[in-house]
């Protein structure tokens, strides 16, 4: 059997810049780092000559390749060579699907580490990201960015430029005393909402030329935070979290509502900054206390659940068992 784990992420800064068109005209910027849960995806030999997918609340058998419904595995499998070959794939993920955190991103990064894993054929971070993100973005017609199975499959801290489908990816620059102080004021909580990203790709993407300006000031907002975060300035590298959510907010799609509203709202009102993660309003609640204020958050969004994570150092796995 094999196993593979990606992590899952956190974006902090220039998410929507790395979308096709965008990045193909003008250049793509994220900052995001990876955390501690993550995507696992186990590959085994078939029984009986036929395609098997675990997922959550899901099962399939599939005699064929183009029978299985499960976009991502069926793709993958594509575009590993794996068409005529049949096995058995299982996917856990550690939250809900839909969630803003990367998911399908992580989970297609580990679908393509577990196959080359099951054929004994080399593999790298790099090229497992181009090929998961050419299936998320062309092959499925814009479901994400390019951003997702960059950070997932490398790991850690990371800007990533685009230039189109060409990412290239370095840590920022930050000091361990300041990326420890900076992960210690970040806080996630779980909204228990859930929205397909394509829908609200799909209007941002419809209105792309009037939405420029936002993402002009998206790509100069991540940039700021870099220089916040290597400074560790923990109030500036907030208010750039929080600006970029702002900035979101202003976007055609599917990214504000009164729920969300209400909770930027009352997180601002202690002082500090929230950000909802994702192409769309997510299952998940990111804030930034650069003051200490943990607890008046916890107070205000007491609803909520407070979710524990980490900032990860490592990228994509796969072993045999």
């Amino acid at each position: 059997m094999i196993a593979a784990t990606t992590p899952l992420r956190i974006p902090l800064g220039g998410g929507l810049t790395d979308l096709r068109p965008y990045a193909e005209r003008f250049g793509g910027v994220t900052i995001s780092s990876t955390i501690g849960q993550a995507a696992y995806v186990t590959v085994l030999p078939p029984l009986e000559g036929r395609f098997e997918v675990h997922y959550a609340g899901g099962f399939e058998t599939a005699g064929r390749l183009d029978e299985i419904h499960h976009a991502l595995v069926r793709e993958a499998l594509r575009a590993s060579g794996m068409a005529a070959t049949p096995v058995r794939v299982a996917v856990w993920v550690d939250v809900a699907g839909e969630s803003g955190l990367g998911t399908s991103g992580a989970i297609t990064v580990a679908v393509l580490h577990a196959l080359a894993a099951y054929r004994g054929e080399p593999s790298d971070p790099e090229r497992l990201a181009e090929t998961a993100a050419r299936i998320e973005v062309e092959v499925l017609a814009g479901a994400s960015g390019y951003h997702d199975p960059h950070v997932c499959a490398r790991g850690g801290l990371l800007r990533i430029d685009y230039q189109g489908a060409q990412a290239h990816a370095r840590a920022v620059r930050i000091g361990a005393d300041a990326k420890r102080a900076f992960e210690r004021s970040l806080l996630l909580f779980a909204s228990g909402r859930q929205a397909r990203t394509k829908p609200s790709l799909d209007l941002l993407s419809a209105q792309f030329e009037l939405a420029l300006p936002v993402l002009h000031e998206i790509k100069a907002v991540a940039l700021e935070l870099e220089s916040a975060l290597e400074a560790g300035d923990l109030e500036r590298a907030a208010r750039c979290i929080g600006a970029k959510q702002h900035l979101k907010m202003r976007l055609p799609g599917h990214f504000s509502d009164a729920f969300v509203e209400d909770v930027v709202a009352r997180v601002e009102a202690t002082g500090a900054a929230a950000q909802v993660p994702g192409g769309k309003i997510s299952g998940y609640v990111l804030v930034c206390c650069p003051g200490g204020q943990h607890e008046a958050v916890r107070e205000a969004l007491g609803a909520l659940r407070e979710v524990p994570f980490a900032l990860s150092e490592g990228g994509t796995r796969a072993l045999r068992v």
